[in-house]
């Protein structure tokens, strides 16, 4: 599974700061969610795979799961086959959260980012968000005003 994340060129992930978020909604009312460490790579091939994705003033980040979080992945999966296996049925939501840090001021206007999802099921990157505008995101906040710069 890898992910990846398309930010303005002002903006960085911060390290350690890209999580995968899971959660299921069972259909008798409950619902489990995890997030999963994810660690930056450095193959072109990912990031060539999305260069029709990139725009002007934008970069592009790719992501593989922790493998310090992958045994946790796949039990967290088994645990949720084991449940629709007994009938217990719900829905999956998947997310990519990106922490960020600014290297510079955020001009006015749209913030945006897109998140993209690949899995041996997809077999290429698929987005999960497309063109996001951190300053919509919350009516009432600004949440690129949020954003630190970086270290």
């Amino acid at each position: 599974m890898r992910a990846a994340v398309k930010l303005p060129r002002q903006l960085r992930p911060r390290p350690d700061g890209m999580r995968l978020h899971l959660v299921v909604k069972m259909n008798n009312g409950s619902e489990e969610a995890q997030d999963f460490a994810l660690r930056e790579v450095s193959d072109a091939a990912d990031l060539l795979a999305l260069r029709n994705e990139l725009s002007s003033g934008s970069a592009l980040f790719a992501y593989r799961i922790d493998p310090d979080d992958l045994a946790r992945l796949k039990a967290f999966r088994a645990t949720m086959l084991a449940k629709k296996n007994t009938g217990v049925k719900g829905s999956l939501t998947i997310s990519v959260r990106p922490e960020t840090c600014r290297t510079e001021t955020l001009g006015e206007g749209p913030v945006l980012f897109s998140t993209y999802l690949r899995t041996s099921e997809t077999g290429s990157y698929v987005p999960l968000t497309r063109d996001v505008d951190l300053r919509s995101l919350d009516a009432t906040r600004d949440i690129a005003a949020l954003i630190p710069p970086c270290a």
